[in-house]
């Protein structure tokens, strides 16, 4: 029953029940108390949140990566960096091991807030844990934070670096870095990139489209960047072809 009333965000109810199951010496297991943590963070009450952690511990149920990320993402949702900083340090000084996971909630947050130095400090800490290492997720996260920063041409060695350490890109890698070179006014590049996807197997997303489409010269359908992205390899099996491109070469920026 609590989790029905966590699902349906009767939070109070829930707490209720909990408590009832305490009295009565009923001990709510990791589950629970994590179902019932994640459903205060759901509803924005983060104080009761934090002392269902500290509920848990008063009865010798210890969290584990999944209650912990849990927090760790409605801190970095919430723009909290400190707290979660503070509680990424917790799990680590206690005798649970910080998971990938954990580490990608809080350099996504980091990037996202701007918070350069100590989302580098993150991913190198994660490259040189002695039990864990980066996967396609952490990867993303920092080509994706380094272009946003302006680093795009470091963006793009870590990009190509994730193949030799055995992490293959995805479809949001590709995107990613992709759209960092089009945010940059680097089209041709971009444009190398989206046939490489294609040829792998992935499609471009919206705004990776969107963005290409803001870059392509007016009227010009002899220009050079119309000519690469329609002469390029399987560019047929894109989401946008040729003629659709066509089209959009009345309605890009002059």
């Amino acid at each position: 029953m609590i989790h029905g009333y966590c699902n349906n965000g009767r939070m109070d109810e829930a707490e209720e029940l909990l408590n009832d199951m305490l009295e009565k010496d009923l001990a709510p297991n990791t589950v629970t108390y994590t179902t019932m943590l994640n459903g205060f963070c759901q509803a924005g009450r983060l104080k009761d949140a934090q002392q269902i952690l500290k509920k848990m511990s008063g009865q010798g149920c210890s969290p584990d990566n999944v209650t912990y990320n849990s927090l760790l993402g409605y801190l970095c949702r919430q723009g909290q960096l400190d707290g979660a900083l503070a509680l990424f340090q917790v799990i680590d000084n206690s005798s649970l091991q910080s998971n990938v996971a954990g580490y990608n909630i809080l350099m996504d947050g980091l990037w996202k807030a701007g918070r350069e130095k100590e989302a580098r400090e993150m991913f190198s800490r994660l490259s040189r844990d002695k039990f864990l290492q980066p996967d396609t997720r952490a990867y993303t996260i920092t080509v994706d934070g380094l272009c946003r920063q302006g680093f795009v041409d470091e963006a793009y060695d870590l990009f190509r670096k994730m193949e030799g350490d055995s992490c293959l890109p995805n479809s949001c890698s590709y995107n990613v870095i992709i759209h960092g070179f089009l945010r940059h006014k680097d089209p041709l590049e971009a444009i190398d990139l989206i046939h490489e996807m294609v040829s792998e197997g992935f499609s471009a997303d919206a705004t990776t489209m969107s963005l290409l489409i803001e870059l392509l010269p007016k009227n010009q359908l002899d220009h050079p960047i119309f000519q690469k992205l329609l002469n390029g390899p399987d560019i047929k099996s894109h989401k946008i072809g040729s003629s659709g491109l066509s089209v959009a070469a009345t309605q890009g920026t002059s």
